[in-house]
């Protein structure tokens, strides 16, 4: 054994371990749980008065009244006061959620035990002290119940393993087409930017796996809002945006250059205003694929290469929706498009009122061109196109670079398929019903982080806006009325050895370090220096040594931090180690 200065190593060397299974001397053991089986060896060296202990991991069990949570058992409450409970704290926060927008993340429909999702507007937080209760959550063991008086606030929220916190209220066959989507447009990241009227982004977020780059343009002409509404009440989801003289480019236009033979599908949330701009040929454009386009030309004086955008309808075109106004014949309606340079088809839809939510599904299905209002078949024309469609023009939402052409009004759950959307699916996404709310596509709420111990639900939907907080989300809980129910199973490391080294008081109060002395070369120098007879001299372990009866060091314990060594009371350090 040797004590070297503040910042050097303690080692046991009357500790013995022997090789196969470690052997310790009965003397220096504190057992903690003895196995029930003795191995063969085990009882070997049990004949010669040696002791061997393989021991479990214990769960920190010196916290909160002894209650111990091994990984195996199940943790459960039903909650129905604001009482402090040392296993699962709650929280409601207002605008205060999660980290910055990455790219390689897929928080929409995909997400892992690592993902970190986007803001959301509002969030119910349950932290769970992994650090006293185990080492993290283990996967789909979180399920959460919400009692409510009102039956549309009572729920089932369970871990799907993924980091997905989901309502078991969901008819996941509901959820439309997920592989197909090309670009999702919500804009519930957008809450932060309400009152923001001269700092505001110039980009929204495609939440779909391809993970578009959309560009907001003149931004100060855009202002983000409350969502859609739930349905038959005016209480709003999410957020939209209102625009008012911006529009949003898409890049790349090329995954939207659907051919003659393609399906797709567009399916939105509009709501106009009454005024709108005269546009192009009385047109108000939702989405085009056929007003600008960039044109490459060369300098003949400074051969320079340059791209310029161009505004210039062109008769082909993969797809154009666009709003007809007051200078239309179709004033008030929705047109539909798809043209070549010998053909273009066109459907259209019934008058809309201004200052109303309606879900809107544009879509190309074989030889059926369909427009549908609120789930239910508006418009339809049935014909082929018989020329290419394709172009390079590029793709706008709410106009283009042209300002007459804009469209004034709100937006909101942009999404666009290159598939078609069954006759039964499209009233799925028309539905915002408080119970449901299928219009956001998704049966996850929340998310949960297994080894942060962090449980959160972000859902814009109102059913979840005061997640488990009571009947009006003031903690007015009665009884399981308006309470919940949680559990949670713990994680936790099972080790099959664990040494416990005892360093007595009053042992190991002095090193061997010749670096103390006052002559360090000389090994014989008895004078050491000043600081190690004053009270700054403290031992620190840093590292503990395991070793065989013929003194071979078998294991090496590194202590994450180094430890003080006490006088005034007796200290174990435990090693834990599989085989």
């Amino acid at each position: 054994m040797s004590f070297q200065g503040q910042n050097s190593n303690l080692t046991f060397t009357h500790k013995r371990l022997k090789a196969g299974d470690f052997t310790i001397r009965p003397f220096e053991v504190n057992k903690l749980w003895k196995i029930s089986s003795i191995h063969p060896e085990v009882e070997h060296y049990q004949k010669f008065g040696i002791q061997v202990y393989r021991a479990f991991y214990p769960e920190n069990h010196k916290y909160f009244g002894n209650v111990a949570n091994i990984s195996s058992s199940l943790y459960e409450r039903i909650f129905t006061t604001q009482s402090l409970d040392p296993k699962i704290l709650w929280y409601y926060l207002d605008h205060n959620y999660y980290t910055e927008y990455d790219n390689i993340k897929q928080p929409t429909f995909l997400t892992d035990d690592s993902q970190i999702t986007y803001i959301a507007e509002s969030a119910s937080l349950f932290v769970i002290p992994v650090g006293v209760f185990g080492e993290g959550i283990k996967k789909k063991s979180v399920s959460l119940v919400n009692y409510n008086s009102n039956p549309s606030y009572e729920y089932t929220l369970v871990d799907d393993g993924f980091g997905n916190l989901r309502d078991t209220s969901f008819d996941e066959t509901k959820i439309v087409n997920v592989d197909n989507c090309m670009m999702y447009v919500g804009f519930n990241e957008k809450y932060r930017e309400y009152n923001m009227p001269n700092n505001k982004l110039d980009f929204v977020l495609d939440m779909a796996p391809h993970r578009n780059t959309i560009n907001v343009y003149n931004k100060k002409n855009i202002t983000y809002t409350p969502g859609i509404s739930v349905s038959g009440s005016n209480t709003p989801t999410g957020v939209a945006a209102h625009i008012s003289g911006s529009y949003f480019r898409v890049n790349p236009k090329l995954d939207f250059n659907f051919n003659k033979n393609d399906n797709f599908a567009f399916s939105f949330w509009m709501k106009k205003d009454s005024n709108q701009l005269d546009g192009i040929n009385g047109r108000n454009y939702l989405f085009n694929k056929n007003l600008v386009k960039k044109v490459y030309n060369v300098n003949e004086t400074t051969l320079q290469h340059t791209y310029e955008e161009v505004e210039k309808e062109s008769s082909q075109y993969p797809f154009d929706i666009s709003y007809n106004n007051h200078l239309s014949t179709n004033n008030g309606r929705l047109s539909f498009r798809q043209g070549s340079i010998t053909k273009m088809i066109e459907v259209t839809s019934s008058v809309l009122s201004s200052d109303t939510w309606y879900h809107v599904l544009c879509q190309k299905s074989g030889s059926k061109y369909q427009i549908w209002l609120d789930g239910q078949l508006d418009g339809e024309v049935i014909d082929n196109m018989n020329d290419n469609v394709g172009n390079e023009n590029l793709f706008f939402i709410g106009g283009s670079t042209n300002t007459s052409s804009l469209f004034y009004g709100s937006l909101d759950e942009i999404r666009v398929y290159n598939s078609a959307i069954s006759d039964e699916q499209i009233p799925y996404l028309a539905d915002n019903s408080l119970e449901t709310g299928y219009a956001y596509q998704t049966s996850r709420v929340g998310n949960v982080f297994y080894n942060t111990g962090f449980v959160v639900i972000s859902d814009p939907r109102p059913k979840y806006a005061n997640a488990f907080l009571g009947s009006s989300g003031n903690f007015d809980y009665d009884g399981i009325t308006n309470g919940f129910r949680g559990q949670f199973r713990s994680t936790t490391t099972f080790y099959e050895y664990e040494i416990i080294c005892k360093i007595r008081r009053k042992e190991f109060n002095f090193t061997q370090n010749p670096s103390i002395r006052v002559d360090e070369a000389s090994t014989r120098s008895n004078e050491i220096e000043n600081y190690v007879t004053s009270s700054y001299f403290n031992p620190y372990i840093t590292s503990i040594g395991l070793y065989d009866d013929s003194d071979n060091l078998l294991v090496i314990a590194k202590l994450a931090n180094p430890i003080e060594k006490r006088d005034d009371v007796d200290m174990n350090v435990i090693v834990r180690f599989d085989m």
